[in-house]
């Protein structure tokens, strides 16, 4: 008896603590990945420390199983927990946030950081022939722009779907370099940097759409749902430098659009 009521503390202290209001459109697995996102940044487990069993972890929580597999792998995609076959899920030790986030800035709380951290996922990259809205800042693509998508953690709150566009014979060594590498990077500083051009203009749209297939897998929210597509793109006087397109799924934070 006493080691049902432990359990059921348990159950309650997680859920009740930790799960955040239902955000409108926000798939299940997502608002669960949500809850242990903030659970352990809450403390309630600890990095290094050992999470308990899917079975068990669907119990506490009153979600099904698949739901809970899938927000575990999403937060190990993530780089927030860490999955050993034969041995469990770990909380990781650390992370690698984008250093100085110029315009993706979520405002942080009370007792948070002025901006949110943004922990990013490289999900592709390719060489694009098609024209889009990046061709009024690039110029024809044939082949000359890369487009590398990621997925950002946004605190481990939620997550939005970046897309990110520039000329290849412009920055080759981005273009080259392992796609590993770029996890947790600046791509703006990056490209600042092999150009050694600053960024003398910077435009920015912001418009609602409905979520292509692509984006809501990214975001974890139902294709269709409407979000914010933030457009972003830099000059360097004359010379385009980069264009970025944000997926914001819905969200209880506030984002500075002001220049950076």
């Amino acid at each position: 008896m006493a080691a049902e009521m432990n359990q059921n503390s348990d159950s309650n202290q997680l859920m009740d603590q930790y799960a955040r209001a239902v955000v409108p459109g926000l798939a299940k697995y997502a608002q669960l990945r949500e809850t242990l996102a903030a659970a352990i940044r809450g403390g309630h487990w600890k990095p290094g420390s050992q999470l308990p069993p899917e079975r068990e972890l669907a119990r506490l929580t009153r979600f099904s199983l698949g739901t809970v597999q899938r927000a575990l792998r999403d937060l190990a995609d993530e780089g927030l927990l860490v999955r050993t076959q034969g041995s469990g899920t770990y909380v990781a030790e650390s992370r690698a946030a984008i250093d100085s986030p110029l315009y993706l800035r979520f405002l942080g709380g009370e007792g948070e950081p002025r901006f949110l951290p943004l922990f990013p996922k490289v999900l592709s990259r390719e060489r694009i022939h098609e024209r889009g809205p990046w061709s009024e800042w690039l110029g024809p693509s044939d082949g000359a722009v890369v487009r590398i998508a990621r997925r950002i953690s946004v605190n481990a709150e939620f997550n939005l779907f970046n897309r990110f566009y520039f000329r290849a014979d412009a920055f080759p060594g981005i273009a080259a370099a392992p796609l590993e590498t770029l996890a947790g990077a600046n791509l703006k500083q990056l490209l600042g940097g092999e150009s050694n051009m600053l960024v003398t203009e910077m435009r920015q749209r912001v418009s609602f759409v409905k979520f292509s297939q692509e984006a809501a897998d990214a975001a974890g929210v139902k294709a269709g749902t409407r979000g914010m597509l933030l457009e972003s793109a830099a000059l360097a006087g004359r010379e385009p430098l980069y264009y970025l397109e944000s997926f914001i799924p819905p969200n209880n934070r506030r984002l500075d659009v002001s220049a950076a």
